[in-house]
């Protein structure tokens, strides 16, 4: 249930806009790093248990190196102070090899991708994909300021008036009017979109009521659990031994598969990267997590046992 961490060396550091840093990251053995596709990010090993995913925003072709996009957030939970303030080209890092729950679907006909701030790292691969394919795509980069957008350049250079650059100032009337772009898609669209809790929930709102626009996305943090969720005791089985594990009100799954002796790999534990995902044989879950959609909740095939309870008495798992 664990993978091998991959140490890689940092080969360089570049300030690419206002403080935001990309990483390039190479094998410390010269190897070739493990494959990935759009969408995919790594897990980087800070040490004193900072543990942080980034999307990758290289490209996949090239399989020499990686490369990470990071904004420096003083005030958040450590990571990225870290990487900014510790770290200098020649140091190793510790990193998981990629995953990837945000997966480009290539059988549409119309996409439109929306990034905000950071979140442009798994669309930028995403519109070079579409490109390569010859699909029809708009960028769409939502930034307070041109300082603020990273790869502006490379973007403009890349996908010329495919990337359309939305600044706005800090006034909320020169934002994106989401609902009037929508309404304007004559044909079903796929939306792909990555940013803020705040910019995720307008495109959500705006979509609802289009049934041609089809929105797929990524969260920059997990979803708070409903203030009127209940965590009720259930069990869980597990199907290899038979072995029946009690979880209490407080417990977590993850704790109490751990406390078994069960190797569990988990890196955020709030239900954000899918590294603890286990298969679900029997039951219900009660899933909440960032990482699976709505219709892969429904299917009921899978769970994070770091954050999803029960709906039923018993959940079985594959373990």
């Amino acid at each position: 249930m664990t993978s091998q961490p991959i140490t890689t060396r940092i080969s360089a550091i570049e300030d690419i806009a206002a403080q935001t840093r990309a990483y390039t990251l190479e094998a410390t053995d010269g190897s070739e790093l493990p494959a990935f596709s759009a969408g995919a990010h790594i897990d980087v090993l800070l040490g004193n248990d900072l543990i942080r995913q980034y999307s990758l925003c290289s490209d996949p072709a090239e399989r020499r190196h990686y490369r990470i996009a990071v904004l420096h957030e003083p005030d958040g939970r450590g990571g990225s102070d870290y990487m900014h303030r510790q770290l200098q080209v020649g140091d190793e890092l510790n990193i998981h090899p990629p995953r990837n729950h945000f997966e480009l679907d290539m059988s549409a006909g119309n996409y439109l991708l929306l990034a905000g701030g950071i979140g442009i790292t798994p669309i930028m691969l995403m519109a070079l994909q579409l490109q390569a394919a010859g699909k029809l795509f708009t960028l769409h980069y939502l930034c307070r300021t041109p300082e603020q957008a990273a790869f502006r350049h490379w973007l403009e250079d890349t996908f010329g008036a495919a990337a359309v650059f939305h600044y706005s100032y800090g006034d909320a009337a020169k934002r994106l009017d989401l609902s009037a772009l929508f309404a304007a898609q004559q044909q079903p669209t796929q939306v792909y979109t990555c940013g803020s809790e705040a910019l995720l929930q307008s495109i959500l709102d705006a979509a609802d009521p289009l049934p041609q626009i089809e929105v797929s996305f990524e969260r920059f943090s997990a979803v708070p659990v409903a203030e009127d969720a209940v965590s009720e005791a259930f069990e869980v089985e597990i199907a290899s031994s038979g072995e029946i594990l009690q979880v209490g009100e407080a417990q977590t799954i993850l704790e109490v598969l751990q406390d078994a002796g069960h190797q569990i790999e988990t890196m955020c534990k709030e239900g954000l990267c899918g590294s603890c995902e286990v298969e679900l044989l029997e039951g219900k879950a009660d899933h909440r997590d960032s990482v699976l959609n709505d219709a892969e909740k429904a299917e009921q095939n899978v769970l994070m046992v770091c954050c999803s309870r029960a709906l039923t008495p018993c959940l079985k798992l594959d373990l």
